[in-house]
């Protein structure tokens, strides 16, 4: 019996939703030091929420 290939999402419909720096600073939800995110954060580049969150968090927990 032949199995049936399943149809990986269109891109479109898998792609989490993406911020600028400026809406993930003004983020209530973001649960990290605004002025963290301020810092880290490029001007005119666009981040998911999880990339935003590690970056910040590993930024912060780096060894210095």
């Amino acid at each position: 019996m032949a199995t049936a290939k399943k149809k990986a999402p269109a891109a479109d419909q898998a792609a989490e939703p993406t911020f600028t720096k400026e809406q993930l600073v003004k983020s209530k939800t973001l649960n990290l030091p605004r002025d963290a995110v301020a810092a880290i954060l490029e001007d005119g580049k666009v981040y998911t929420k999880d990339q935003a969150v590690r970056l910040v968090t590993d930024f912060l927990e780096r060894k210095v």
